[in-house]
């Protein structure tokens, strides 16, 4: 067989590329710790590696969420604790109100610290986190949950969503509480009411109505579930109203005239409408003919109504045997709904805690996961650095053979024996 001097040479080359290929690699492998460069490489572990990768890239994220759902349920409880804080100081003053020795000017005292508290746990219901969101708003958390409305009572704008996270493969956490649940729907000591502005009033500025209170709540009692609905008309002595049932429209009372401020009894219950709050200034506007005002039944009553109504009965209170009754009654209502809010407040922190508790278990069962996977992926992956050396140097004196080799059968020609 012919072995011409290309062939030689080829091969010769081809030899050295070879060695080279192969020092470069283990070269590569000690510069990046790694001894599995390519898929070509080993296949198979290549494959266990990619997926050993994304379980670390996805418990990874899991562990992001877990900070975000403890970050925020501690912020949660933090602002549960101190908003509960401020519902047993009103209730303290609740029970200082009731010294039959207070008068009316004791009880307007009273008042002013409650409605000072009233606006700090309002301020309280308002907190946002972080990031600029507000903590019970549900899914509104762009909007203040606990917003005035044109009468100066506070009303509820956010929604009933519960933001859920994420923490493991399977488990779903709520990471926050809607305002509505916690401090709206809770169960009122008896049937009560409140009372709202007609959207479509066409005074300017709008006359308002007051919060008002029971003032019987026997023959209250004996009207609800009903509503009313306070109509304004023109009449002979000017403005005029008529109080109708909501339902049937039926007449519970009519052509009552109209002065502003004035405490409008019906049914048990008592309120104003305020049109003129500066009695005597000639830009003051009523009430004009076509608006109205709702008084809407309820069982459910809020913890800022509950203190709003307390504020009006303290404000409204008159030194008669009849009158010493009705702060009474609402005083005993108003401590049984401070202590329903106060009872849902403990009740979601406990939920919470029992949230954090999971968190806290799924966060270490994470940081195992996360141990043992980067033991396993070092096993398939990482460099034995002893073994390299070894192989390196064993390498470099192949190549340095290989160019040796290569230099003399070269070298070799007829013409050297000529």
């Amino acid at each position: 067989m012919r072995v011409s001097t290309q062939q030689l040479f080829g091969k010769g080359i081809e030899s050295i590329n070879d060695v080279n290929a192969q020092l470069q690699k283990t070269q590569l492998q000690m510069s990046t710790g790694k001894k599995v460069l390519t898929p070509a490489d080993d296949p198979v572990a290549s494959t266990r590696i990619l997926q050993l990768n994304q379980e670390l890239a996805l418990n990874d994220q899991y562990q992001r969420n877990i900070d975000l759902v403890e970050n925020s349920l501690k912020l949660e409880d933090d602002l549960l604790g101190s908003i509960n804080d401020v519902v047993q100081r009103i209730r303290e003053l609740t029970i200082n109100a009731g010294n039959g020795a207070l008068n009316g000017d004791d009880l307007k005292f009273i008042s002013a610290e409650i409605e000072e508290r009233l606006e700090q746990l309002a301020g309280m219901m308002n907190s946002q986190d972080a990031s600029g969101e507000f903590v019970f708003g549900g899914f509104q958390g762009k909007e203040e949950p606990f917003q005035k409305n044109v009468s100066g009572s506070y009303t509820y704008q956010g929604d009933e969503g519960r933001r859920f996270v994420q923490i493991e493969a399977s488990v779903n956490i709520a990471a926050t509480e809607n305002g509505k649940a916690v401090f709206m729907d809770l169960d009122a000591a008896k049937n009560t009411f409140f009372t709202e502005v007609n959207p479509t009033n066409q005074s300017s500025p709008p006359a308002i109505i007051t919060t008002g209170q029971v003032i019987d709540q026997e023959v209250y009692d004996a009207f609800y579930p009903e509503d009313m609905v306070v109509q304004f008309k023109t009449g002979v002595s000017g403005v005029e109203y008529d109080i109708l049932e909501a339902s049937s429209g039926k007449v519970l009372s009519s052509n009552n005239p109209y002065i502003s401020g004035a405490a409008i009894s019906a049914e048990g219950i008592q309120f104003e409408v305020i049109g003129d709050p500066f009695p005597g200034d000639p830009l003051a506007v009523p009430p004009v003919p076509g608006d109205s005002f709702l008084i809407q039944s309820t069982e459910k009553q809020g913890v800022l109504a509950t203190v709003e109504k307390l504020v009006y009965g303290l404000e409204n209170f008159k030194a008669t045997p009849e009158g010493r009754a009705v702060l009474d009654s609402l005083l005993e209502d108003t401590l049984t709904n401070l202590d329903n809010a106060e009872t849902s407040i403990l009740e979601t922190r406990s939920q919470i805690g029992a949230r954090l508790n999971t968190v806290e278990t799924t966060k270490e069962q994470h940081l195992d996961v996360e141990l043992l996977t980067k033991e396993v992926l070092a096993d398939l992956q990482e460099l034995d650095y002893a073994e390299a050396i070894s192989n390196l140097t064993m390498q470099q004196f192949i190549l340095e053979s290989a160019y040796s080799t290569y230099s003399q059968v070269t070298s070799l020609s007829l013409f050297d024996r000529l």
